[in-house]
């Protein structure tokens, strides 16, 4: 029966293709079992839109048509989730409504108004694809402020449009930290030859940052394998991560302390490796997450943190079965 909430209804559908995201199983896997789940579920049922948010994730960049056609259903339903906005206004950039991809970008900002890769991908947006670097600088200004520590791809980004603004030493000092901060970059190069020329408008100005032709890239949020001030080993970046993101996501000083303690116990039981804390703090987000019941995915956990949904899928699965973390673990939940 259709809409029926029990193991083989809408709820069983649900918590299988939540199986198959935290094992990693592929496209051609998980994207019909979210058709399924789509059809199954009531219009306006929080599956369906679980559904809608991961069917955008899977074809952003194969379908960018189709992904804002399901992103136009989860910002119906959750107006106020900043990651949704900021899909919305990547789809739009692939599509080339660059306005549009501005606007949604502007949504974002008003929910999270300090996030620095919003502000560099609104400000690349109207430098590179508006060519209007004037109203570029203030955005790429922000990105430079508030990413904490600094980005290579903001730095060139920000000597880009300081560039273009006519402010040649501004330009070349940034130009010059992102090309030492990034030697392998061959863009970045390339920016700070241009500008060390004078940049000269009668050449086609290379757009910054890899595959921006046309358009920004969603940039990864800033890396923080670099030990932040006072940070000094990569237990302490996690706690660090965890608190900031967990912080901006709105939970409670409650579930933020349960947090830390499930990142204490996973590491003192695993003792994991820790090569990038960022992953690990998104898994422990993300498995605390679904004990209290927040309608994320890995996806756009990944997103906020700047690393790959699979790496967070993993190290989750570890987490998972370290602890033995079930639903609403009263260990960890509210």
């Amino acid at each position: 029966m259709v809409g029926q909430r029990d193991e083989h209804g809408v709820d069983g559908l649900r918590r299988r293709v939540e199986r198959a995201l935290d094992e990693g199983r592929g496209r051609k896997v998980v994207e019909p079992l979210l058709e399924r789940l789509l059809g199954m579920a009531p219009e306006g049922d929080p599956a369906q839109v679980f559904a809608h948010r991961h069917l955008a994730e899977l074809r952003l960049e194969r379908d960018p048509w189709r992904a804002a056609l399901h992103l136009r259903k989860v910002i119906a339903a959750h107006p106020n989730d900043d990651v949704s906005h900021s899909l919305m206004a990547l789809a739009q950039a692939l599509l080339g409504n660059y306005r549009s991809a501005v606007a949604g970008y502007r949504r974002a900002l008003a929910i999270t108004p300090n996030n620095p890769w919003y502000h560099h991908n609104l400000g690349h947006l109207l430098d590179v694809a508006l060519d209007e670097p004037r109203a570029a600088l203030p955005h790429l200004q922000m990105a430079l402020d508030h990413a904490d520590p600094p980005e290579h791809e903001i730095t060139a980004s920000a000597a880009h449009c300081l560039a273009r603004c006519g402010r040649l030493d501004d330009a070349l000092a940034l130009a010059e930290e992102a090309a030492m901060a990034a030697p392998e970059s061959k863009d970045h190069a390339t920016l700070l030859d241009w500008i060390q020329r004078g940049a000269p408008p009668d050449e086609p100005s290379l757009p910054v940052g890899s595959g921006r032709r046309g358009g920004p890239s969603e940039a990864p949020k800033p890396s923080f394998e670099r030990v932040e001030r006072g940070c000094r080993t990569a237990d302490a970046i996690v706690e660090v991560l965890l608190e900031r993101h967990m912080r901006d996501d709105g939970f409670s000083a409650e579930i933020r302390e349960r947090a830390r303690a499930m990142w204490a116990d996973y590491r003192d039981e695993r003792e994991p490796r820790v090569k990038k804390p960022e992953i690990c703090a998104a898994a422990v987000h993300y498995a605390i997450a679904l004990i209290s019941g927040a309608g994320v995915t890995q996806a756009s956990v990944a997103q906020r943190y700047g690393v790959a949904a699979k790496s967070v899928s993993t190290r989750y699965g570890d987490i998972r079965q370290t602890l033995a973390l079930t639903p609403g673990d009263p260990r960890y939940g509210a």
